[in-house]
């Protein structure tokens, strides 16, 4: 791997390089499903609320008026 200037730069091309590896023969659908559950798992463990375009389009939203 190419040497980088700075740490950070090095640690985030050197996990997207692991993540590639992990990941270059799967298919789209496969991809896509595999990063929806790491997403919606990191987000529980972080105690997030996961809002979806479902989710979004079943809310009514209002704007107050000023």
């Amino acid at each position: 791997m190419a040497k980088w200037k700075y740490k950070s730069l090095e640690w985030i091309h050197s996990v997207r390089e692991q993540d590639y590896n992990e990941t270059k023969d799967l298919a789209p659908d496969e991809l896509i499903n595999k990063t929806k559950e790491n997403a919606g798992d990191l987000a529980r463990s972080l105690g997030l609320k996961i809002v979806s375009a479902h989710t979004v389009s079943t809310n009514t939203f209002t704007a107050k008026s000023a």
